[in-house]
This record gives structure tokens, C-alpha cells and sequence, in this order.
């Protein structure tokens, strides 16, 4: 038996590696086997340091599935904070990037955390080298982001080596010397003199991987002379040592990335391979466990060079691949699921997967499913075509309306020549007219037409590739707003029968009847049927999980109690919101849940509290369906009118009249046309600002609209007087607007509405913690998140004007709070 004795101290190393706590991004680089990993994580065990390891292979080019390992990892440390980050998906315009590194920053570890990324080489690309050097920007407090790579890294470092955030670490660092390898043999119980160092620094060169097979090439008896090549040395020292069922289970394993027993045993076939396994860990440095996730893995060196003798003894690799595609789909874990049976050119179980009706296939998974798509045989695809059209559908939600309508095209021009079964024929056809609701995004008549013949082809049942999981509101957190192109159908569109398309998707979009009511006597000034068809719509799409309706209709009460001087109580609501929005499977509703937020905000007056990704503008149209018609240009337009930058505001605001166009969105443009007037005016110009708002006027009077009015009642108060006599537009419905616009201004000046006083839970958390308690025992008594508390916390010191717990409850305590 070989022998193991002592680890071996590398203090050079080590004291080289302490820099990782200086910098919040390190680069490490060495070719393959000289010990970097094996020292990377001796110094982390060394050192009680906590960290997440992220061994990366192949496919992890792909962001979609890098971003997954990440989110596992994460998650295994922080379930809150990966169900953040998995909605939010992985960063592809400035929107989400901002949004994660804000998320980053609140969930900032309290002491040294080091994210590790190994085998890095596997996985880089332009995209994730950009999120390298967004994180190093960054600097996250007491987050360190260490890269180990094989190669040097694909990016210029001049800018973070400039600003000192990055510390690059190369082979030398690695390399033994000569007192390590006199060292090491020693540990190996092998006395070792200056001669034979020096013939065994000329073959491994400081290589480690190296230094271990000339270990064991030695202990077998091999003449130090004999030894000359690497190949040669896995091959005599180490391989040729097993008998035939461990040569056949190492090949067969190292087609595998990782693995459990479990899925060694499914994959392989072989039942004798748990026992094998222990063995090999117990006696060979190139199998290593990972005891916190019980998965094993083989150093790349050793793999390399099983995956060559593989076919030798008769091991069918891609036989092994669909078998662990196989175990991970019983797992349900779909990325690794496709990413086995891909490899292993096992395209029908694939396809029969997308069949499956409660499939649903995440944002952040979707850039993986169309490369997946792209290399299917197109006669595969044809067998399967409920699978085909679904993967049409995603183009289409994902933003690329062209090509899902090209394939569409194709698909049903060769329908004819298909021989579907009757019930077959009926589920496809049902299919494409659901797809063309999409297709008809904003023609809300349409949309409705192919609801219909979806449930009328399925006796009012649910098409097999809807699901109710996707968000209805399209990012908008106003779905009239979406629908709503024509001057004067105002009301008609709110009447709409949208819940038909609820019972054509199994769900999706319960509750948007009243949430249109809502919707419609908000804007037009009905205030007593606001909240009834609001929270009508809230009890009706949360057993649904209907986030998106959710969000729309406390947006829509949220800016109810403004009017109302319920500030508190709006805030309140929005507040606890946030993790119902937070764990919902659609980065796209993180956005919304901020636009929300940003909106209300603009109307109090509170541009700190903007959200710094509209205060930015960072308006990417990357997401779905462009983000709900462009409503973040409402929101980003509001900004900008409050951060009182009138020439800006001016030159912005006339250029975002081209996006609302696109759509057409009727309250884009009424919105737009106000913060045009407002911004104008501010410059001087009241000739120009009379002619913007009476365009808005213009499209108010036509519905008989007044919120948006009054919502920007402090600024429009003066421009509105030069309407006393106008025969273009009815003087009652200016008397109407004066009058809102007044209220709402008194009620948003009002010394009483921008307070220190605290609300009830707000009151509770901080009683709670005069009493000790710290954040998760809170959250545990409270049944609400750690994040919550987080929240709620961050607006006690906000609204006290603090900024410790100290003086927060020093300063509750004067104001009778406590």
C-alpha cells in the first residue's frame, strides 16, 4: 500500500496566497498539474476560511449553465440569496447587472468569504471575463473572487491592475524547488540525495502531478533512469497497477464531471463500482471527495488520459452520458439533465422532456435550450413536435420575434404534409394559436381571438405548451398600460374578458379582470373601486402563484394611498412584497418590483430611493418583450423631472416618444407629454410647455384620465392655469384636474407626510431589537425573511436619520417610539 503521511507545508505559498484577502480579485494560472488547486484549498483549510468552490468544466461556456453551478453553490449557503440571483438570471444588459451588484452588496458576508471558480479555462468568454471585472469593480466588502486557471486569462487588466484590485498569482508560485521536492519525498518516507533532486527536478520540472507519479514509480521499483515521460508514468506507475474491473470503472467514471455513489453506480452499470471508488480514494492522490456535497471528482490529469484508453476497454461513452442524463432527470435538475443526454446524442429523451406539460424552462435557461436547439437533427425535431413548438414559443417570449416567426412559418407550411393523429393534430393546432397570442402582443382583440380557438380546439382545456408560471404582465407593473393604444378605448380595453386566457394557459393571468377594473378607476379618478378590485385580484392570482398580478395590483393601492395620505401604509405593502417577488422564478419581476418602487418614490419626492439603475437610465431592451411595452420609460421620466435637470430631462423625454410608438402605449405617451411640459416650462419656454401638455390633455380627456395628472400636481398646477380659456379642451375636466392636482400636492407637501414616524412593523422590529434580538431570530418571530428584516431596518435608520443600532433606538426612544 502507498504510503500517505504528513501534508506538506508550503509557507512560500501560502504567504503568497494571504493576498487573496487584499483584493477582490485574484488570478491564478499554472499549467495543468502543478498544484494549484490542491494549494489553493490547503490555504482556505488552513486558514478556517469560508468558501464557496466551484469546479467548472466544458459546458460552462455556456452562461446559462455556469450561472446554475453558481446558484447550487450559493445556495447551499445562502438559500435567500440564490433564489435572488436565480431569478435574476445571469447579467446580459445593465439593468440586471446593477441589480445583482446591488443585491451583492446588501447581502455582503460580515467576514472573508472567497468565491473560488477552478478549471476556469473550461468556461471563459466574453461574458463571463465581463462579470470578472464588474465584481473586481465592484468590490464587494469582504468578498474575494479567486480565478484558477490553466492558461493566462483572455482580458486586459491594465484598468484593475492600475486601480490595484486585481493580484495575479502565476506557475512560479507553484513550482517546487528543490527543498520542497526533498520535502515531499520525505513525507514519503523516501530519503532523497541532491543528485537524484536534480534528476527529478529535470523531469517534472516543479510539476506536483509530476512529482507524485515519480512517487509511485519509485515505490514500484521503477529505475529513476527509466522514468522520462508523464504519459508513460500514469500509465506504468499508476494505471497498470488496478486489475481490469477497476481500469473499466476509472474510463467509464471519467466521462462523468463529478459524481455521488449514486450516479456512479446509475451511469457506469457496474455494480461492484462503491466499493472501487473507496479504494481508489483511500490510495490515489487524483481522486478527491468533496465532503460537504459527497462528490467526487479526478484530477484532470488522471482523466485526460482515462478518457484516451476509454475505447481500449470497451467503454461506450456516450452510452454512460445518457444514463447520468437519465439520474439527473429523475432528479429533476434539468441543465445537467440535457447537458448528459446532449453529449450523448440522446435527442429524443431530450425532446420528450420539453413535452412534458409541466415543464416550464426558466429565462436564465433559455440562451442553453436554443443552442441545444440549433444542433438537434431537424428530423428529430419533426417527430416531436409539441417539443418544437415550445422551443418557438421561447424565441418569441426571449425577445428574437423574427426568427419564432420564421419558424412558426415553416413549421406550419410543412403541417400538410404530416401525418398527426386526430387528438395530435387538434394539440398542435391548439398550440400555434398560443403562440400567435404572443405574436399579437398588444392587439389585445387578436390575442383574444386565438384564446379563443385554443379553447374551442381543447373543449376549454389548457394548451400543452402553455404554463401559468410565465409572467402575464410582461415586466409592466400596469397591465392596461400594455393594451391600451388607442385614444378613447380606454374603458373598452379594461372591459376586456382577459380570463379567458387563464383557462387557455392553466392559470396564468387569474385575476386580471379586476386588476383591470382597478387599473381603470384609478386612472380615471373612480377612487372608492380601487382597492375592493386591487385586493380582488391579489386573493384570486396568489394561490396561483400569479406574482406578476400581485405586483400590478399593490402597485396599483400603492399609489391609491398616496392619494389618501397613507404613505406608511404603502410603503408597508410594498415592502412586503419583496419576497414574494424575490423567490419568484422570473428575473424580469425583480425589475418590475423595482419600477414599482421607483414610481412611488418619484411621486413623494424621494430620488435617493430610486432605484440606481432608473436614476442611471439603464433601460436595456434585452428582456421580455421589452419589459411590458417600455413602461420603465414612464418610470425613468419621472427621475429625471425630479432630479430637476431640465435641459436633460428635455432632450431624453423627446426621444423616448420613439419607444412608446413602438406599441403604441397611449399612457406612455400621456406620461411623456406631461414630463415634457414640466421640463420645458422649468426652462422658460410656456409657449412649448402649453403645446406638450395640451397633447396630453388630448389623450386624458379622451378616458377621462386624471392620475397622472395629479401625480405631478406640484408641477403642473402652474402650467395648468394657462388653460382657463381653451376651446380645444373642456374646461370641467380641467376644473377636475386643477382640483386632484391641488389635493395630491397638499397631501405630498404636508410636513406630517415625509415623517420619522415608524410603521407598525417597522415599530415591532425595533422593539424586538432593543430587546437583543438579533436579525434571523427576528425573522424566525416575525415569520418573515432575514432579507425582510434587512429592509425594514435599512428604512427605521433611514426614516430616524441614523445610521447604527445605537443611536436608532437611542433616538426611538426620545421620539416615544419605544
Amino acid at each position: 500500500m502507498y504510503k500517505y503521511h504528513k501534508i506538506l507545508n508550503r509557507y512560500n505559498v501560502n504567504n503568497e496566497l494571504k493576498e487573496i484577502m487584499n483584493y477582490p480579485l485574484t488570478i491564478a494560472t499554472a499549467p495543468m498539474g502543478y498544484g494549484k488547486s490542491t494549494a489553493v484549498r490547503e490555504f482556505l483549510s488552513l486558514n478556517k476560511i469560508e468558501h464557496i468552490w466551484i469546479p467548472l468544466n466544458e459546458s460552462a461556456k455556456n452562461t446559462g449553465y455556469f450561472w446554475s453551478l453558481l446558484i447550487n453553490r450559493i445556495s447551499e449557503v445562502n438559500k435567500k440569496l440564490g433564489n435572488i440571483l436565480d431569478g435574476l438570471g445571469f447579467p446580459q444588459d445593465s439593468m440586471q447587472k446593477t441589480r445583482i451588484m446591488d443585491t451583492l452588496i446588501s447581502y455582503s458576508p460580515d467576514k472573508d468569504f472567497i468565491l473560488v471558480l477552478d478549471d476556469y479555462q473550461f468556461s471563459e468568454n466574453d461574458n463571463l471575463n465581463g462579470l470578472l471585472e464588474m465584481l473586481a469593480k465592484q468590490s464587494i466588502p469582504n468578498l474575494h473572487l479567486v480565478i484558477i486557471s490553466r492558461y493566462l486569462l483572455k482580458i486586459d487588466l491594465t484598468e484593475l491592475i492600475v486601480k490595484n484590485l486585481v493580484y495575479k498569482i502565476d506557475q512560479n508560485t507553484f513550482r517546487f524547488n528543490d527543498k520542497d521536492v526533498q520535502q515531499y519525498f520525505s513525507n514519503m518516507s523516501i530519503s532523497i540525495n541532491k543528485e537524484k533532486i536534480n534528476q527529478i527536478q529535470n523531469i517534472a520540472d516543479g510539476w506536483v502531478a509530476a512529482l507524485y507519479l515519480i512517487y509511485r514509480g519509485l515505490y514500484d521499483g521503477i529505475p529513476l533512469e527509466n522514468i522520462t515521460a508523464i504519459q508513460d508514468l500514469l500509465k506504468n506507475a499508476l494505471y497498470e497497477h488496478y486489475n481490469s474491473e477497476t481500469k473499466k470503472a476509472l474510463c467509464a467514471l471519467s466521462v462523468i464531471n463529478n459524481f455521488t455513489i449514486e450516479l456512479a453506480v446509475y451511469s457506469t452499470g457496474i455494480e461492484s463500482i462503491r466499493d472501487i471508488i473507496d479504494d481508489l480514494c483511500r490510495e490515489n492522490a487524483f481522486i478527491q471527495l468533496d465532503l460537504r456535497t459527497n462528490t467526487y471528482t479526478i484530477h484532470n490529469v488522471f482523466r485526460s488520459f482515462l478518457k484516451n484508453e476509454a475505447n481500449k476497454v470497451g467503454i461506450d461513452i456516450k452510452e454512460i452520458c445518457r444514463n447520468a442524463g437519465n439520474w439527473y432527470l429523475q432528479k429533476h435538475d434539468i441543465d445537467q439533465a440535457f447537458y448528459y443526454l446532449f453529449l450523448g446524442e440522446d435527442y429524443i429523451s431530450m425532446l420528450k422532456e420539453l413535452e412534458r406539460p409541466s415543464l416550464y424552462i426558466k429565462a436564465n435557461d433559455r440562451p442553453m435550450m436554443f443552442y441545444y436547439f440549433n444542433s438537434i437533427p431537424k428530423t428529430d425535431k419533426d417527430n416531436h413536435p409539441i417539443a418544437y413548438l415550445k422551443f418557438i414559443l421561447m424565441f418569441i417570449i426571449t425577445g428574437d420575434k423574427k426568427l419564432g416567426i420564421e419558424l412558426l412559418k415553416q413549421f406550419e407550411n410543412e403541417m400538410p404534409y404530416k401525418n398527426y393523429k386526430e387528438q395530435e393534430e387538434l394539440e398542435i393546432r391548439a398550440a400555434i394559436h398560443l403562440i400567435k397570442v404572443f405574436l399579437s402582443f398588444n392587439n389585445l382583440e387578436l390575442m383574444l381571438q386565438h384564446t379563443d380557438s385554443v379553447l374551442n380546439l381543447l373543449k376549454g382545456n389548457a394548451s400543452i405548451i402553455s404554463s401559468h408560471q410565465g409572467p402575464f404582465s410582461f415586466g409592466s407593473p400596469h397591465l392596461t398600460y400594455i393594451y391600451y393604444k388607442e385614444s378613447g378605448s380606454f374603458k373598452k380595453i379594461a372591459e376586456m374578458p382577459l380570463e379567458k386566457y387563464a383557462k387557455a394557459s392553466g392559470g396564468a393571468g387569474l385575476g386580471s379582470e379586476a386588476l383591470c377594473s382597478a387599473e381603470y378607476a384609478l386612472e380615471t379618478g373612480d377612487f372608492n373601486q380601487v382597492e375592493v378590485n386591487a385586493l380582488r385580484t391579489i386573493y384570486q392570482a396568489r394561490p396561483k402563484n400569479q406574482t406578476s398580478m400581485v405586483v400590478c395590483a399593490t402597485f396599483t393601492i400603492a399609489r391609491l394611498y398616496l392619494y389618501q395620505n397613507k404613505y406608511q401604509e404603502a410603503l408597508q405593502m410594498l415592502n412586503d412584497l419583496n419576497d414574494e417577488v424575490s423567490s419568484n422564478i422570473e428575473s424580469i419581476l425583480l425589475n418590475t418590483y423595482d419600477l414599482c418602487l421607483g414610481y412611488i418614490y418619484a411621486c413623494t419626492g424621494d430620488y435617493e430611493k430610486i432605484p440606481s439603475w432608473i436614476k442611471k437610465g439603464d433601460m436595456s431592451m434585452n428582456s421580455l418583450l421589452m419589459q411590458g411595452a417600455v413602461f420603465s420609460y414612464v418610470v425613468y421620466g419621472k427621475a429625471l423631472i425630479l432630479s430637476k435637470k431640465w435641459s436633460k430631462s428635455e432632450a431624453l423625454c423627446e426621444t423616448f416618444n420613439s419607444y412608446f410608438s413602438i406599441f403604441n402605449n397611449q399612457l406612455g405617451f400621456l406620461h411623456n407629454y406631461i414630463h415634457l411640459s414640466i421640463a420645458v416650462f422649468k426652462r422658460g419656454n410656456i409657449e412649448k410647455s402649453i403645446i406638450w401638455l395640451k397633447k396630453a390633455l388630448f389623450i386624458g380627456q379622451a378616458d377621462n384620465i386624471v392620475m397622472p395628472f395629479a401625480e405631478n400636481g406640484c408641477n403642473l398646477l402652474p402650467i395648468l392655469k394657462y388653460f382657463n380659456k381653451c376651446d380645444e379642451i373642456d374646461m370641467e375636466y380641467i376644473s377636475k384636474l386643477t382640483l386632484l392636482c391641488t389635493n395630491y400636492s397638499d397631501i405630498i407637501s404636508k410636513p406630517s407626510f415625509h415623517n420619522n414616524l415608524l410603521t407598525s412593523r417597522e415599530t415591532e422590529i425595533l422593539k424586538l431589537i432593543a430587546k437583543g434580538m438579533s436579525r434571523s431570530e427576528i425573522s424566525k418571530k416575525l415569520f418573515i425573511s432575514t432579507a425582510t428584516v434587512r429592509t425594514h431596518i435599512q428604512n427605521i435608520y433611514i426614516k430616524l436619520e441614523v445610521n447604527k443600532k445605537s443611536d436608532a433606538l437611542s433616538k426611538a426612544s426620545q421620539f416615544n417610539i419605544i
